[in-house]
């Protein structure tokens, strides 16, 4: 058997806990420990679970081998029973669930903003979020913050929720840590504030009902020599002791602030800095210690269209330059689809580089297939935020209400086809898996170019030659026709499909040797709610055709309220 690691420990140890509400010696848990893992030292495990007390480590005389010596000396919650010690102790999954149902209220929000506070945007550096004031103490730059001004101009916005910054790279927190200040040897003040500003935030945000949700970093203070030897020194990558570390620096906030913090959005989780499955398991665990039902992403680019970085995730980091990423729905690789931009001419800077009308139709669309768009707004050092991104994002859900009753009452092209502007999907061949859209072109050919009208658009799946494209007409008619027209590529051989039910489908017809011209066909009425195309050939490379893309699908139906083409 492999060795424990410094997560696992932990880990462990705190299961037999939460399994003895009576409370259990600390000499029984090392015994128990070293009984079912011979092949890891007893020194580390003893020492592992002398951690546990909140930060408080175990006296010499209450090492290994001192009689008598229980839990309760070190971790009061066990006395308080059960309750008390899960609320001090909670234990986050390992791997986030997929399909989270913890982010159905990001999904409900739609949109929200997030901004930038940091010792290099608003103290030094010459940006204009310092407003040209001269550079002080940390501890009085946070002291500064008027939270009142900033949550109501936040409310202004009209955004549900709020991401802030609590440190990037610096030694520097906006709120008191005690594990921190022990790791690293700072006097509070002179890296953590004083001043809790995150239980301020949520004061003032919360009467305005604004939902708080944190940045954190998994590099933590790696450009500080003493705060990053601290956690166990830094030389381009992070050691499972630095993540253990900072993950407890990181935890002792999310007790302190519990239910009052919604999700967690962490950068700099890489790979390639030495981040793996356990590293994040033990940075995640440490996030959600006081909120298991917080919703957390961790920032590892190395998928990069799927902007799903690691098993841990609920929903998707999504860090992206451009507002151009549209999912076909709301889960990408069982995550909630959320992408992250910026509104100004960069990260944090002010100024709004596109218009009202491209951001309102750009978040209505990942709206209405279940993503989330969060947008970064410029945050000044007083706690105001820019005029100009005000104004333009407190008209944005009125014109995105106007935009979706226009959308609502836009008649199909052509007159009576069913298809058009209906949810639709990129599907493997035998329908089970979404695929990605194909990024040919130099655009994004997704689901919903094969129902928007345009002919100029196409639908194309990735990845895999045969492919389905499904249509969901929202309720059953009594179809009697169906007409393709294919882009620049098509399929010779090709399945239409119907089905009432989205289980038992209808073959309403099967076309072999296509030359890829528009393609129709009329049929006796079949009652159906789903249409699915399905290409069969080429399903390989170097054959006719190419592989299939869907500029536009026609349905039509029977009766009087339904044209004929």
């Amino acid at each position: 058997m492999a060795k424990l690691n410094v997560g696992e420990i932990r880990q462990a140890a705190k299961e037999i806990i939460l399994k003895s509400p009576g409370g259990i010696r600390y000499r029984e848990i090392v015994k128990q420990l070293v009984s079912m893992h011979p092949e890891t030292s007893r020194n580390t495990i003893a020492t592992q679970v002398g951690e546990l007390g909140g930060g408080v480590r175990a006296s010499r005389n209450e090492s290994v081998g001192a009689a008598g010596v229980r839990i309760s000396a070190f971790l009061p919650a066990v006395r308080r029973g059960l309750a008390a010690l899960a609320a001090a102790l909670l234990i986050a999954p390992a791997h986030a669930s997929p399909h989270n149902p913890d982010t159905d209220w990001f999904r409900d929000a739609g949109w929200g903003v997030f901004v930038h506070y940091l010792w290099d945007v608003q103290n030094v550096g010459g940006r204009e979020n310092t407003q040209g004031k001269p550079p002080t103490t940390w501890d009085a730059l946070v002291n500064e913050f008027d939270t009142e001004k900033f949550a109501e101009q936040v409310r202004q916005t009209g955004a549900p929720y709020l991401f802030f910054t609590m440190m990037q790279r610096t030694r520097y927190l906006i709120a008191p840590n005690a594990a921190y200040d022990k790791l690293t040897g700072y006097k509070p003040g002179e890296a953590c504030s004083t001043r809790d500003l995150v239980a301020d935030l949520h004061r003032s945000l919360d009467r305005r009902g604004i939902k708080l949700m944190l940045y954190w970093t998994g590099d933590g203070p790696r450009e500080d020599a003493q705060a990053a030897s601290g956690m166990g020194g830094w030389n381009g990558q992070v050691s499972e002791q630095y993540a253990q570390n900072w993950a407890d620096v990181a935890a002792e906030y999310s007790r302190r602030y519990g239910d009052k913090i919604k999700g967690w959005w962490v950068d700099g989780c890489y790979a390639h800095i030495g981040y793996n499955e356990a590293r994040w398991r033990i940075l995640a665990q440490g996030v959600k210690a006081g909120n298991p039902h917080a919703i957390i992403a961790l920032n590892n680019p190395s998928i990069s269209h799927a902007n799903s970085s690691t098993d841990c995730d609920d929903f998707t980091t999504g860090e992206v330059n451009d507002f151009t990423d549209i999912p076909e729905e709301r889960w990408r690789d069982g995550k909630q689809f959320h992408v992250l931009s910026y509104l100004g001419s960069d990260w944090g800077r002010p100024g709004c580089r596109c218009d009202l009308a491209f951001l309102a139709d750009y978040v209505s669309q990942v709206n209405e297939a279940g993503g989330v768009v969060t947008i970064d707004a410029a945050l000044f050092r007083d706690g105001s935020l820019d005029p100009k991104q005000v104004a333009l994002l407190s008209q944005l859900r009125p014109a995105m209400k106007e935009l979706a009753a226009k959308r609502k009452n836009r008649p199909p092209i052509p007159p009576g086809n069913l298809a058009c502007w209906k949810p639709a999907k990129l599907l493997s061949l035998d329908g089970r898996r979404a695929l990605p859209p194909n990024g040919g072109g130099g655009r994004l050919h997704l689901a919903r170019c094969g129902v928007d009208g345009n002919p100029a658009t196409d639908a194309q799946a990735s990845a895999e030659w045969p492919w389905t494209y499904e249509v969901d007409l929202l309720e059953p008619a009594a179809l009697r026709q169906v007409a393709v027209t294919f882009g620049k590529y098509f399929a010779t051989h090709f399945q239409v499909l119907l089905s009432s039910d989205h289980q038992t489908w209808t073959t309403a017809a099967e076309v072999t040797d296509h030359d890829g011209s528009k393609w129709q066909k009329a049929f006796a009425p079949v009652s159906a709610r789903y249409v699915r195309i399905r290409a069969l050939k080429p399903d390989g490379d170097h054959q006719k055709g190419g592989q299939m893309s869907v500029a536009e699908l026609e349905v039509y139906a029977t009766g009087k309220d339904r044209r004929r083409p």
